[in-house]
């Protein structure tokens, strides 16, 4: 399978209608000259709809490294009896993930693969921000099938039954291109910003102990 990467240190790109703190100081060079990287350390945001790939790309990319490890919010869905996705969870589960990753990251895992669909900039933000704060190199990688962007073929090929329709949706919002500054100059759009419900916390928390219980055992692996 080809690979085609999306490296972090494509030109820079401002949005000046989208000023973060960081932008008044008036330093305009990319993020990869801006960040000190420990050349070691490599986070990879997985780009890809639903049956492209991705994922089989992401598990060849993980012998990269010696501590890798394969990150997706998926998990948060797979019970002993399967999967069972709940879209009125999804936040929380990527938050899940999000913690995940700031744990990998603590433990200088890499690389830490986020296998998530990433369609738009704004959906990696957090990923983005918590690897440049710990001197992580990022790099964007999705697949090269020839079926990437075929809603038909897409169908048959993903393993959650998502069907034709929603994946046509997906390929609607896939934001192209990607950069870190794209990604730090964007911004979460208001009605995804939403309180979550007090049991969305406790299952939260609940994943979140089994994450810990599980990482006391040692080493970067899937949690």
């Amino acid at each position: 399978m080809g690979i085609n990467s999306y490296q972090s240190n494509s030109g820079p790109t401002k949005f000046m209608s989208e000023i973060e703190p960081w932008e008044q100081q008036r330093d305009y060079r990319p993020y990869e000259e801006r960040c000190e990287y420990q050349s070691d350390l490599v986070l990879i945001l997985m780009r890809g709809l639903p049956g492209s790939g991705k994922t089989t790309l992401a598990r060849e990319l993980l012998s990269s490294g010696p501590s890798g490890i394969i990150l997706s919010t998926d998990d948060y869905f797979a019970e002993k009896e399967g999967y069972h996705y709940d879209p009125g969870l999804l936040g929380a589960a990527h938050e899940w993930n999000q913690s995940r990753a700031k744990d990998a990251m603590h433990d200088g895992c890499s690389p830490i693969i986020i296998d998530n669909t990433n369609l738009q900039a704004w959906e990696m933000k957090p990923y983005v921000k918590m690897a440049l704060d710990r001197g992580y190199k990022v790099d964007f990688y999705e697949p090269d099938t020839s079926w990437k962007f075929d809603p038909c073929e897409l169908e048959k090929r993903n393993k959650h039954g998502v069907p034709q329709d929603k994946i046509a949706q997906m390929m609607d919002r896939f934001s192209f291109p990607i950069s870190v500054d794209i990604v730090m100059n964007s911004h979460e759009p208001a009605h995804v910003n939403q309180r979550r419900r007090p049991e969305q916390q406790q299952q939260i928390r609940k994943k979140m102990h089994f994450c810990y219980e599980t990482d006391l055992k040692g080493g970067c692996h899937t949690f």
